[in-house]
């Protein structure tokens, strides 16, 4: 039942996702993959993409952590 480095990972990733998709941090928001994404999807698309992922990273994390 303890969490291995891979566990870690996906809730440390997924919340840096969520952190950035409520908080908007600019270094996050002006990498180069994020204006990419956002040129292509849209400001609102892209939101709901990184949130989305964000949430099934850290539920993944926490669903194998306790597995």
């Amino acid at each position: 039942m303890t969490p291995d480095i891979l566990d870690i990972l996906l809730l440390l990733f997924g919340g840096y996702y969520l952190f950035s998709v409520i908080f908007k941090p600019a270094i996050f928001w002006q990498s180069r993959r994020i204006v990419r994404t956002r040129d292509i999807l849209g400001d609102q698309k892209t939101l709901i993409m990184y949130g989305a992922l964000g949430v099934l990273m850290m539920g993944l994390g926490i669903w194998f952590s306790f597995r």
